[in-house]
Parts: C-alpha cells; sequence; structure tokens
C-alpha cells in the first residue's frame, strides 16, 4: 500500500463525490420541475393561463428545493469540518472511553476495555499516528467506525457488543481494518459523504414532515373551501417526499460506488498489518451467525459508511446498493477455504485480571532502524506491532499510569520538553517562571520537578512514544487551554536559547494532533516550496556528524532526488544547498511543506531519506528531526 498514492486516490475520489451530487441535484431539480408542472396541470385541469401558474410554481418549488439541497450539505459539511471525529462519535451517543471513567461504565467487560485500549495504543505506535481516542458506542451490535479529516487526529468508536463478544484477536483484526481507513484517506471522504447524504435525505424529511402536518388539517381545509392552495401544498409535499426517496436511493449508490472497494481494500490491509486472516474473518463472521451489527442510534444511518459492518437490517435492496459488501464476500476474499458450517458457540468471557508484566527500562529501542523511503508510510506490518507492544513494556508504570490520566498529561508533557533542555539554574527558573505565569496554582512546580526527573532517566528512544500516548487527552483540551500548552511548549523549548531536534519533534507533534481542521493541500507557490525544502535537506545533512565535504555531498544526493522529479524540473535551479540554517528556520520551513501536495511530499520525503542515509549512519537527531518531518507533513511514521 503507497500512502501517497492512496490519498491522491481519495483526494480523486472525492472530488468526484462532489460531481456525483452535483449530477443528483440536476437530476431532482429536473424530476421535482416536472412532477410538480404535471401533477399542478392535474389538479387545475382548467383555468385562465394555468399553464404559466404550473411553470411558476414548478420554477419556485424546484429553486427552493435546490435551495434546501445545497444550504443542507454545506451546513452538515461545515459542522463535520469544524467537529471532525468527535462530532460525528458524539451525534452516535458516543461516550469516551478514558482510565478514570471506565469504572462508571456498566454493561461492558472493564478487562476487554483495557484490552482494546491496549490494542490501539500498540496500532497507534506500528502505524505512527497519535493515539486516536476511543469511544464506546452503547449497543449490542458487534461494529465499529473511524471518523476524521487526517491520519493524525482520527478517532475511532467501538460498540459495547464489539468489546463483550469479540477476543483480543478478533478486536485487534477489526481496529487494524478502521486504521486502514484512517491510513488510506477514507476517514475524509467519509465525513465529506455524510454531509452529501444529509443533503439528499433532508428532503425526504420535509416532504414527510408536510404529509403529516397536511393530513392532520385535511379535513379542517375541505370545510373552509381552501383546496386550491391545499391541493398545491399537497403537489409539492408528495413531490418532496418522493424526490426526497429517490435522493435516499441516488445517496446509497453514490455509497455503493465509492465504499464496497474500501471496505475490501481495508480488510485486505487488516490482515497485512497482523498478519493474521483469522482475528477479522472470525469478527465477520460472529456479525454474520450470531450478533449483528445492528447500530440502534437514530444517527447511525447517516453513517452507515463509515461502520466495519452494515448498522442497519440487511435487505436485498441494501445486497445491490449498499456501502459494504455482504460478509461472506468478504470471509471469503480474506481466506476462500474458510468453514461456514461451523456456527459460532458462544463462550462467556471471564473477567480476569491481567498479568502484572514486569517492566524493563534499560536497553536502546531503535525507534527508526535506518533512513526510510516514502513507500513505507503506512505500511504497518505484524512485527511493528510486536515492537509497539514491547516499548510499551518498557516505559516504567509510573509513567504510562500518568500518561493515561488527564490530569497529569500537561505537567508530563512539559517534563519531556525540560528533560531535553539544558540543566542549569538559569535556564530552570525561566521556565518555571513561563509554567507559573501560565498556569498558576493549578500546575504544582514540585510535582513538575519530580516528573522532570523521572523523565530524565527515561531512555531517551522512549520520550517520544510516551509523547503519542499523551496525545488523545491533549486533544480533549479547550481552544483556551490549547493555546496555553503550545504557548509554554515553544517557551520551555526556547528557553535555553535555542531549539533541539527533540524539541523541534515535539512541536510538530502537538501541532498536527491539534490541528483538528480540514486543510486545503496543494495551494503552496512552488519557490516558496523549494526555499523550504532546502531550507529543511541543509538543516538535516548539518546533523549528521559527518564532515563539510560529506554534508556538501549528502545535501546534493537529496537535491538531485527533487531535481530528477517531473514536478520540480522547471524550478531546479530554484534547487540550492543552504550553508546556515537556524531551527526557527526549520519550524517555519515545515509550516510551509505541511500544505503541499501529497505526490509533492512523497518526493520529499524521498529526498530527505537520501540525505538521511548518505553516510549509512542515522544519529538521534536525524531520527528526531525525520520524526518531525512526518508529523508536519500530516504522514504516518512508517516504522516503530
Amino acid at each position: 500500500m503507497n500512502f501517497f498514492e492512496q490519498q491522491d486516490k481519495a483526494r480523486s475520489k472525492t472530488t468526484r463525490l462532489v460531481i456525483m451530487f452535483l449530477i443528483g441535484i440536476i437530476a431532482l431539480g429536473i424530476i421535482a420541475f416536472v412532477a410538480i408542472f404535471v401533477g399542478y396541470l392535474f389538479i387545475l385541469e382548467d383555468g385562465y393561463n394555468v399553464e404559466q401558474e404550473a411553470f411558476t410554481v414548478a420554477s419556485f418549488s424546484t429553486i427552493l428545493l435546490v435551495i434546501i439541497l445545497l444550504l443542507s450539505t454545506l451546513i452538515k459539511i461545515a459542522q463535520l469540518r469544524k467537529g471532525g471525529g468527535p462530532q460525528v462519535a458524539k451525534e452516535l451517543g458516543g461516550i469516551l472511553l478514558e482510565e478514570s471513567n471506565l469504572d462508571k461504565i456498566e454493561g461492558v467487560s472493564q478487562h476487554q476495555i483495557k484490552v482494546l485500549m491496549n490494542i490501539n495504543k500498540e496500532m497507534a505506535l506500528a502505524s505512527g499516528v497519535p493515539v486516536p481516542n476511543l469511544y464506546l458506542i452503547e449497543d449490542k451490535g458487534v461494529n465499529a467506525f473511524a471518523a476524521g479529516y487526517t491520519p493524525l487526529n482520527s478517532v475511532i468508536g467501538v460498540t459495547s457488543g464489539a468489546i463483550n463478544s469479540l477476543n483480543r484477536e478478533e478486536l485487534q483484526g477489526v481496529i487494524a481494518h478502521e486504521y486502514s481507513h484512517i491510513l488510506n484517506g477514507d476517514v475524509k471522504i467519509n465525513l465529506r459523504f455524510a454531509g452529501i447524504l444529509f443533503g439528499l435525505t433532508v428532503i425526504f424529511y420535509i416532504g414527510e414532515f408536510l404529509l403529516r402536518l397536511l393530513g392532520r388539517g385535511r379535513r379542517r381545509s375541505s370545510k373552509k373551501g381552501g383546496g386550491g392552495i391545499a391541493g398545491i401544498v399537497i403537489i409539492i409535499a408528495i413531490a418532496f417526499f418522493v424526490i426526497g426517496l429517490i435522493g435516499r436511493l441516488f445517496a446509497n449508490i453514490i455509497g455503493s460506488l465509492i465504499s464496497k472497494q474500501r471496505e475490501f481494500l481495508a480488510d485486505a490491509s487488516a490482515v497485512q498489518f497482523t498478519r493474521n486472516p483469522n482475528g477479522i474473518a472470525n469478527a465477520l463472521n460472529k456479525i454474520r451467525s450470531k450478533f449483528g451489527s445492528v447500530v440502534r442510534s437514530a444517527s447511525s444511518s447517516n453513517f452507515s459508511h463509515m461502520f466495519f459492518g452494515i448498522p442497519s437490517k440487511s435487505s436485498g435492496f441494501s445486497a445491490v446498493f449498499g456501502t459494504h459488501p455482504p460478509l461472506k464476500d468478504r470471509i471469503q476474499r480474506i481466506d476462500p477455504n474458510f468453514d461456514f458450517s461451523k456456527t459460532y458457540i458462544e463462550q462467556k468471557l471471564k473477567d480476569k485480571q491481567p498479568k502484572k508484566i514486569k517492566r524493563n527500562n534499560k536497553g536502546f529501542i531503535e525507534n527508526v532502524a535506518g533512513a526510510v523511503i516514502a513507500t513505507q508510510v503506512g505500511n504497518v506490518q505484524a512485527v511493528n506491532i510486536k515492537n509497539a507492544g514491547e516499548i510499551l513494556k518498557k516505559i516504567p508504570d509510573k509513567l504510562l499510569s500518568a500518561a493515561s490520566k488527564k490530569t497529569e498529561v500537561i505537567p508530563l508533557l512539559y517534563s519531556l520538553i525540560i528533560a531535553g533542555s539544558k540543566e542549569t539554574k538559569l535556564i530552570s527558573t525561566i521556565q518555571e517562571r513561563i509554567v507559573s505565569e501560565k498556569h498558576g496554582k493549578e500546575l504544582s512546580i514540585n510535582a513538575l520537578k519530580n516528573k522532570t526527573d523521572a523523565m530524565r532517566q527515561l531512555d531517551i528512544s522512549l520520550r517520544l512514544p510516551l509523547l503519542n500516548l499523551i496525545i488523545p487527552y491533549i486533544k480533549q483540551l479547550s481552544e483556551n487551554e490549547r493555546e496555553k500548552v503550545m504557548f509554554c511548549a515553544r517557551g520551555l523549548s526556547l528557553a535555553d536559547g535555542t531549539i533541539s531536534t527533540f524539541e523541534i519533534a515535539i512541536l510538530q507533534i502537538l501541532k498536527s494532533a491539534l490541528n483538528d481542521k480540514d486543510e486545503n493541500f496543494g495551494s503552496n507557490n512552488i519557490e516558496n516550496e523549494c526555499r523550504s525544502f532546502c531550507t529543511v535537506i541543509s538543516f538535516i545533512a548539518s546533523k549528521g556528524k559527518m564532515s563539510k565535504i560529506e554534508t556538501e555531498k549528502a545535501v546534493e544526493k537529496g537535491l538531485s532526488v527533487c531535481k530528477d522529479s517531473p514536478i520540480f524540473s522547471n524550478v531546479s535551479d530554484k534547487l540550492i544547498r543552504y550553508n546556515e540554517v537556524k531551527p526557527e528556520d526549520v519550524l517555519k520551513a515545515l509550516n510551509t511543506l505541511s500544505n503541499s501536495s501529497f505526490k509533492k511530499k512523497e518526493v520529499f520525503l524521498n529526498a530527505f531519506s537520501e540525505t538521511i542515509n548518505f553516510d549509512k549512519k542515522v544519529t538521534t537527531q536525524e531520527k528526531e528531526l525525520q520524526i518531525a518531518i512526518f508529523e508536519s507533513l500530516g504522514c504516518p511514521h512508517p516504522k516503530v
């Protein structure tokens, strides 16, 4: 799976989605005009200038219908754009899963929730994205969904039925399926389609409401002799109702064209990620033979295309025009030899306390075994997931516990930055003042010092994975709290007069995680992109601990990748080496490159990789820079 190719495909599918939507509106408009025009003539057969009246009424009603369709779609898309994945979870009645509120959740196995949360952490570390927030959908059906605008700020929802009914292997298969949607760019398409689906079906509900209203006042209208006006309203109501049904059919057809193949791809990717076809195949079979995947939330129909299984009762219609392929087809694609004669036998899950794992904090884990190329982005492997589990075991219990408590994640974040700074009394005083000015007495300086001491003893290679574990709680901060945290993070980083590669990585991870808006990529000036690219690649080479001549050759090696690309062939003269680059310049350059198209990002990352790997060695600073680059470009980091 090529991450950049999939993202470009997702963008092209979004364009096709908009085109199909506009075609649908035109078609519905024509049908509405003809239906109302003919209906008007049918009811008022005689009369002066009746055809002109019919034309006027039909035209007005059609314009009104189109305006309603467009406005409802745009409003819904704007709502989802602002709220992103959490908005979808909220509309579905999702409950945010946190370590602090697990004891308040009833009807769900506490042990299984912790298993799910652990799977989510492992998958996030393995795929190189900040840990997505988990939401519980209280429903007996076995189902799940992923929602968001980018791979770095998506959320995952899981039903209580899935948590209670699936074992670890099966849960891992389902979560891997949802991560595939995140990494393939499906989540963005799905949010756009949710807005379009709402727009195409809102007319149905308006028509239904008008018919009910008219049904109640029908006798009263006939007694008062208002049949003419009532007749016109009835025509419009019936037309809206029927057109709403056609709109729903059209929306289902669009969803079928867009979603079915993406479900097959997500199933295949889940097998690729876990190297275990049994997990996801058995989960699908449990849905087919025992539990079903129905989600009773009133909003589930608006987001049916996002779910792991169809959230409503299946029918012959959904098999043809549904958003999901038939369960048997999906299972047979995963395992052609799957034995359907063996029906699922329910086994009661015992809520056993998991055995305590002895933590080992010795040794150095290579987060990046070597320089990576862009084609490895998003290619999660079973070995990555295993390595992620090992990383979790190596982080001390005390820090892991703090990383799962909302009240402790901000001081934990600050301690990560302070631990990477120079240890002098002056710097410590400046950092304490920065925190005190923004947080006052709500954050204990002594507690922060204790966390910083513990962080300094933590292996450097475990610090960034720990940061990714606290991101779900950072995402929950209010806008005011986010600004406060970003201000302090920058201030703490600059307290020693410079920004290290580690601090660049932290700032970029924070920025990417807290940016939950739908960005428009590809709007850069190509000359600005060239300057920014040259700034970053020159800075990377300076951190390679090479001689001056080797550094120059490393830069030229990376620049040649861009120069050889057809995308930059016309501006190859702008691709030059810079002698001195400040860390602040790198942050600005990365901000520019973050808005580049995915095709350009792929070229940039391959060029950076060539420069890093020039001397066949990868320094700690280069690894940290690499992570910062991937985060700033909105891409998963390819290795644990």
